[in-house]
Order: C-alpha cells, then sequence, then structure tokens
C-alpha cells in the first residue's frame, strides 16, 4: 500500500505530461476484493477489464466488459461514469472447525472452486495533465458454487488508481 501512494505522489507531481488518447490502463484496486487489472479500450467506449482478485483466501480471475459515460449532465467535465458486467473463476479458503474420533477437535483449512457473476458501477475522476484517474466502485458479485451453493454480496465498495497507457 505505501509503494502506490508513492507511485501515486510521483505520477501527481509529473504535470509535464499532457493528458492524450489512450487504449489500455493498468490498476490496483483496493477493497472487500483486493486486486490488479488491466483495461483494453474498444472504440466505442467500453472496454474489457482483465482482473485478479484475492479475497477470504482465495483468488479470482475476472474478465468484465464495462462501458464509459463522459461529459454526464450536472457532472463536471473531469469525472466520468462507467458500469458493466462479468464472470469471475478461483478458488476460496476458509478455516473449517471438525471433529474426528482419532484426532478430536481440530480446525482444518478447506478450499473450493468459486465460480459467480459479477456487475460494476463506479465514477472515475479523471486527471487533465497526467495520465491517471482515481476510481470509486462497487462491485457486487454472486457466486454459484463455492463455499455455500449460492452467496450473493451486494456491497464490494473500492477505490482503484488506474494508469493509461
Amino acid at each position: 500500500m505505501k509503494h502506490l501512494f508513492i507511485t501515486i505522489i510521483l505520477l501527481i507531481s509529473a504535470t509535464s505530461l499532457m493528458a492524450q488518447k489512450y487504449e489500455r490502463s493498468a490498476g490496483v484496486r483496493y477493497g472487500y476484493s483486493n486486486g490488479i487489472f488491466l483495461d483494453v479500450q474498444n472504440k466505442d467506449l467500453s472496454s474489457y477489464r482483465f482482473m485478479i482478485t484475492w479475497r477470504e483466501g482465495g483468488r479470482q480471475l475476472t474478465a468484465m466488459k464495462f462501458f464509459h459515460q463522459y461529459k454526464v449532465d450536472k457532472l463536471p467535465s473531469y469525472l466520468s461514469f462507467f458500469y458493466g458486467y462479468g464472470i469471475h473463476a478461483g478458488y476460496s479458503e476458509w478455516d473449517q472447525y471438525k471433529q474426528d474420533t482419532e484426532h478430536g477437535y481440530y480446525w482444518e483449512k478447506v478450499s473450493a472452486p468459486t465460480i459467480g457473476l459479477d456487475a460494476l458501477i463506479g465514477i472515475s475522476y479523471d486527471f487533465d495533465r497526467i495520465p491517471v484517474s482515481i476510481t470509486c466502485d462497487a462491485k457486487p458479485f454472486f457466486d454459484f458454487w463455492g463455499r455455500r451453493v449460492f452467496r450473493a454480496v451486494p456491497i464490494d465498495f473500492a477505490i482503484s488508481a488506474t494508469y493509461h497507457f
């Protein structure tokens, strides 16, 4: 986390850079599902996001498609809105309390595959002179397989820093 803040400060202090049209972005996400991601932008103001996240002791790979809305009414020009959807697959780990006649009561680390759907909605602060954006987003997800057969998490808020190249 310390390295993230140092990187952001260095990018912000480099004011001699000018913003331009970028086709790819890379960033970090800090929230309930922490992760790193790569965005590839299409010509129709939509993007594909490929993300590696970790939560609950496991890892998930996520693929999403999301859409950008620039110059939204009553919002300043440096703010943009985005929304999208996607899927994820990976695994989760947890400690489970067990009983055995040979060992008695004990904790055991258990893992299970995780498959599910994701949604994405957020707002982005796009810096004018440097190729960096700070976003605040919600990424609710639904696990159809994993620790429980069906699990819905409607609040997965996060703050992300994105570098455009």
